[in-house]
């Protein structure tokens, strides 16, 4: 049976998906991240560096935001059993137009990082975080965030190429995400007022959604194909 490996957004950890209540008998792992060598390491090769986590060698790999970009780059190096991305992009083009104007400025390189995270009192509204547990999660991941990290990640966000959609890529986004907002495609799983965090906020409606497609891709995968007839 397939292991799921969670990837989570910039700057967090698996907290941002404590509240998730997925099948217990469906084994589960978190990612961790890893320091950049350099500010300007491709994604491509930083996550070569996160293989020796993943020691299933038929994987469901689930990334949430910037963690998205790095199951997708996996991807393309373990061709796992299915690839979910939760509030975040399938490609380049769905990177709003403002990120990319803000990129060409290089703000991401210079700008005091003090400042950058003077931020957290107007995230909450931005990430959609409601509830005090929510909101304290998300300062703690804002204020506790490396620098070198941050400026590297913002920078592979900005230059991120990919061009097209993964083959059987899963895509669940919320249709109020303020941060990443919905670049629509029929085949999007839509989150009615789901903001960037409804892994915390509309846990109870991710968690129904994901255990169906992981229940589905274990069964579809897992479930042996019947004799041909005839045989015994």
């Amino acid at each position: 049976m397939s292991k799921a490996y969670f990837i989570s957004g910039l700057g967090a950890d698996w907290r941002m998906f404590q509240f998730l209540k997925l099948p217990e008998y469906l084994p589960q792992q978190y990612v961790e991240w890893v320091e950049p060598r350099h500010i300007d390491e491709p994604l491509h090769e930083y996550v070569l560096r996160l293989l020796d986590q993943i020691n299933d060698p038929d994987p469901i790999l689930v990334g949430m935001s910037y963690g998205g970009l790095v199951a997708i780059e996996l991807s393309k190096i373990l061709k796992p059993r299915k690839t979910i991305l939760i509030s975040s992009l399938a490609t380049h083009h769905a990177l709003p137009v403002i990120y990319r104007a803000v990129g060409k400025t290089h703000l991401h390189r210079w700008m005091p990082l003090k400042l950058m995270q003077s931020i957290y009192p107007v995230a909450p509204f931005f990430f959609g975080a409601h509830k005090k547990q929510e909101k304290q999660l998300l300062r703690e991941a804002i204020l506790e965030i490396d620098e070198k990290v941050l400026r590297w990640s913002l920078g592979q966000l900005l230059a991120w190429p990919q061009e097209e959609v993964l083959p059987g890529l899963v895509q669940i986004h919320g249709t109020k995400d303020l941060i990443l907002p919905l670049h629509d495609r029929p085949d999007i799983i839509k989150i009615k007022h789901g903001g960037h965090l409804m892994v915390l906020h509309q846990a109870d409606e991710i968690s129904a959604t994901l255990s169906r497609i992981l229940e589905e891709t274990w069964i579809k995968a897992d479930t042996p194909s019947p004799p041909p007839a005839g045989s015994r």
